[in-house]
């Protein structure tokens, strides 16, 4: 990323056309039409192509990560938490709708339908990741089917909430903070699309802190302050919790030697989560 000086950044893509990009665009112009927000989101002001490489022209995002992972837990504190609970609160002020469904939910898959339930979308989609990933993840979960079926069954018994901006892979690092509050959200592409805020608050206290020593700790926490600001039910926190861990599992890696994998087995074994996918 270059900083071109005029409160603009250059970003070369590798692996992206240029078709994705334009995409992208759209789903980030889709965004900003809500109207301003005192929580930046990504802007695409520019597409063009460099000796065979797409760049884009965006607005320079202002402020820092909240946190980046460095094999610790995090001394978790209110300015932590203030900036998480404001980027949630960012993204849920955006109403969702067809418009937000245009990017691949995950980089080899397709959007998701642009008008159906999200909960039920959720289900389609871990159906077909399981599917496609069967024989690693039984490797790894022995009673894969049993937690499929109950996983499937979770979601699709929850009701339907009003759809949002969902950005899928809310991590402190893709939230920039100045003094204590969030300034920016960015990185979207990683399941983003119109859904159900708790899916972000669930996924957002699990993958703060997904490698550390004190990793559920810190999950306790944000799920506390997420709970006492949004409102959001533990139960379903818990199903999109299993769905995000059979969705994702694969992405990276297809067996235990995988952090991410890993990190996705270990929660599908927690009794919280089976409990709440067995109802």
């Amino acid at each position: 990323m270059v900083d071109l000086g005029d409160g603009t950044v250059a970003k070369v893509w590798f692996g992206r056309t240029r078709t994705e990009l334009e995409r992208l665009r759209a789903f980030y112009d889709a965004v900003r039409q809500t109207g301003p927000s005192a929580v930046a989101m990504p802007r695409i002001l520019d597409l063009r192509e460099v000796e065979n490489k797409v760049v884009t022209v965006e607005d320079r995002l202002p402020g820092h990560p909240v946190w980046v992972a460095d094999g610790t837990s995090p001394d978790l504190e209110g300015h932590h938490i203030d900036a998480m609970t404001e980027a949630l609160a960012a993204l849920a002020d955006v109403a969702g709708g067809p418009a937000l469904r245009v990017l691949p939910i995950l980089p080899d898959e397709s959007p998701l339908d642009p008008v159906a339930p999200f909960e039920q979308e959720l289900a389609r989609l871990v159906t077909r990741r399981v599917a496609r990933f069967y024989t690693a993840l039984r490797a790894a979960v022995p009673d894969l089917d049993d937690v499929l079926a109950a996983t499937v069954g979770a979601l699709e018994a929850l009701p339907a909430a009003t759809p949002t901006l969902v950005h899928g892979d809310l991590i402190a690092a893709n939230v920039l903070a100045t003094r204590g509050h969030a300034t920016a959200v960015v990185d979207f592409g990683f399941l983003s699309t119109a859904g159900d805020p708790a899916f972000d608050a669930a996924i957002a206290a699990s993958c703060f802190d997904m490698y550390g020593p004190r990793a559920r700790a810190v999950e306790r926490t944000l799920d506390q302050a997420f709970t006492s600001a949004f409102g959001h039910d533990a139960h379903r926190l818990a199903v999109y919790r299993a769905a995000y861990a059979l969705i994702t599992a694969c992405c990276f890696g297809a067996d235990v030697t995988e952090g991410h994998f890993a990190w996705c087995i270990t929660m599908l074994s927690r009794p919280d989560v089976r409990n709440a996918v067995n109802g």
